[in-house]
């Protein structure tokens, strides 16, 4: 890019110009939030967006119970688009998805099978005993053929001293990162990644030195065999578990007065895999594709985090449709800062109205698990008092159970969680169909009455294990960055992003997208754009590229280089982010210049070079 040295505005002004002030705004940081995530969500994500962390851009990578950051349609490759490079190769779906296959389905999968089979070689043992005996048989099974082979004990030997050396704090994290990473392998004998190292999810990322000795374990030891001979067993379980699942598909539509998905090009999809210790559950997002991995335990899983997924996959488009208007209610933001929620929460409305809703939705369709009152058959008329007395009594049981849900959700900080609640009372008996109903809630709350209904909310001291994420170190670094940076420190912020850097983030492309807006806040307009080309360069976050490549087409248009910019703009399109407000701002940068307000031309002047904001008389 040409050196810029044209007009010179304060950067202050200019930051807020340009609209980085977004970073303050709660669309923004579903850039940056991962984990996991449903980091990816999880959760994330971010990187896959682990779903237990919101996750809401896609990918997303930490593991959680949300997004994230979604409701993106399918990402399709992009072609590169000059001047700068365009990151959307993670616009590659999982290899665990067949973009021809059904909308909704529950799959077996082998690659996951040799990834959880590799760990369960080498030292992962949580959940054993209560696992599915087909757990232990496939153990037994591979111990057999590495007592038979010393080659094949060779090979375990480098896989299990590779698995080690990538082993992560906490057991969650750990799989979660593996999990990411099966997603994208494609079947035995190839079991290799079905995108570039550089377009994996971070979290996979750090593992992708694992195909190699992993290839060579699984031919060493015939795990196709294993595979073949154990698959009877998968497909009784996966059997099982569709059956439940089905069930409760059909009774959440119904609820939401929603036909079953049967086309399009999103898709839900769990894989079940009883090698996986039972109870651990992973959600994550890739575009507009939900994947839950699960194990099952005595033919069963825990439906809850399905359910809460599935929801997410209808919610999330409506919701995300009316973004511009949600962007309203960040005043509610203020309210939760004192939670144990999850950064993300905090710092993205779209991602906590979203959470909230579902929990709402969750309350009013739950298994309370109080017994049904039937009416006796044939009763006289002195019993009808009894009758309604009994029946009364199982409504107000019903209505207990319901309202200590919301109340344990208000607690946590979903505070929207009882408005949404109220006014979805009577939904399943109205006319209303969902898309109206996610409107009228959404337009018609009043944030003065609902800071009012919190204000006296004693938040509980911690998360319960529905909401708490494991974040890797540097997630939790560039958290601290964007509060830096929230607080106007951009030096401190920048020097977190930087540290992450030097230590090999996971996510590289949200450190870069930090210390292009701090350089802004700080004059070094050059340094911006190299940062930001360097987020679009290498982030896995969709939203990440999107809005890249809107402030160098910004930033373009300042200093009159309108084609340079025209190709950010077209760049953004093509990053496939889906957002409304993402369209918007690329659309109406092809449809005519960026230019800043005049208040930010009129600051300019009024500053000598030697000012308090820090512009450099290059810029």
């Amino acid at each position: 890019m040409q050196s810029r040295h044209a007009v010179r505005f304060s950067p202050r002004i200019l930051f807020r110009a340009l609209g980085l002030s977004l970073a303050l705004s709660a669309f923004s940081v579903m850039v940056w939030a991962q984990a996991s995530s449903f980091q990816d969500s999880s959760s994330q994500s971010s990187p896959s967006r682990d779903l237990s962390t919101p996750a809401p851009s896609k990918q997303s990578g930490v593991s959680s119970s949300s997004r994230t950051e979604s409701g993106e349609p399918v990402p399709l490759p992009e072609t590169q688009v000059a001047p700068r490079p365009n990151a959307a190769q993670l616009a590659a779906i999982p290899a665990a998805i067949d973009p021809t296959g059904p909308t909704i389905s529950l799959e077996t999968s082998e690659a996951m099978f040799d990834v959880m089979a590799a760990l369960n070689t080498c030292g992962y043992n949580e959940g054993l005993s209560i696992s599915d005996p087909v757990r232990q048989k496939v153990r037994d099974d591979i111990a057999e053929a590495l007592q038979q082979s010393a080659a094949a004990r060779d090979s375990r030997d480098r896989l299990c001293a590779f698995i080690h050396s990538h082993t992560m704090n906490g057991v969650s994290v750990n799989l979660a990162a593996y999990v990411s990473l099966a997603l994208f392998l494609t079947p035995p004998p190839e079991l290799t990644t079905n995108v570039s190292a550089s377009d994996l999810p971070p979290d996979a990322a750090t593992l992708v030195g694992l195909p190699s000795p992993l290839r060579n374990f699984s031919q060493a030891v015939d795990l196709h065999v294993i595979w073949v001979l154990n698959h009877p067993a998968y497909e009784a379980l996966a059997n099982k578990v569709r059956t439940a699942m089905n069930q409760m598909l059909i009774q959440t539509d119904l609820y939401l007065k929603q036909p079953p998905a049967t086309n399009g090009s999103r898709r839900f999809l769990v894989i079940v895999d009883p090698l996986i210790a039972p109870g651990e559950e992973n959600a994550r997002v890739y575009g507009g594709d939900y994947i839950v991995v699960s194990s099952p335990a005595n033919g069963k899983i825990d439906m809850k985090p399905v359910k809460h997924t599935y929801l997410r996959f209808v919610l999330e488009p409506l919701i995300y449709a009316r973004s511009e208007s949600i962007d309203q209610l960040r005043p509610i933001l203020e309210l939760v800062q004192p939670s144990p929620l999850p950064y993300i929460y905090k710092s993205d409305v779209l991602t906590l109205v979203t959470e909230c809703m579902i929990r709402a939705i969750e309350a009013h369709s739950m298994d309370t698990g109080v017994p049904v009152y039937k009416i006796p058959a044939h009763i006289d008329r002195n019993q009808l008092a009894a009758v309604d007395k009994a029946e009364n009594e199982y409504e107000h049981a019903v209505a207990d159970v319901r309202h200590q849900a919301v109340y344990d959700d208000m607690v946590q900080g979903f505070i929207l969680t009882q408005y949404f609640y109220d006014q979805l009372r009577g939904f399943d008996q109205s006319p209303r169909s969902l898309p109206e109903m996610v409107g009228i809630m959404i337009y018609g709350m009043n944030v003065d009455i609902e800071k009012h209904r919190v204000q006296d909310i004693v938040f509980a001291s911690q998360t319960d294990q529905n909401v708490a994420m494991p974040v890797a170190p540097q997630s939790a670094a560039l958290d601290e960055a964007e509060n830096k940076l929230i607080a106007g420190d951009t030096g401190a912020a920048a020097q977190l992003a930087q540290q992450a850097l030097d230590r090999h983030t996971g996510n590289p492309g949200r450190a870069h997208f930090i210390l292009a807006r701090a350089d802004i806040m700080s004059g070094k307009m050059d340094a911006a754009v190299q940062e930001f080309t360097e987020a679009a360069k290498v982030s896995h976050d969709l939203r990440t590229i999107a809005w890249s490549h809107i402030y160098l087409g910004r930033l373009d248009d300042v200093q009159g280089e309108r084609s340079a910019a025209i190709a950010e703009y077209q760049a953004a399109m093509q990053s496939r982010d889906g957002r409304p407000d993402t369209s918007q701002a690329a659309e109406a940068g092809l449809k005519s210049p960026f230019a800043p307000p005049q208040a930010a031309r009129q600051g300019s002047k009024g500053q000598d070079d030697t000012s308090d904001d820090g512009a450099a008389s290059s810029h």
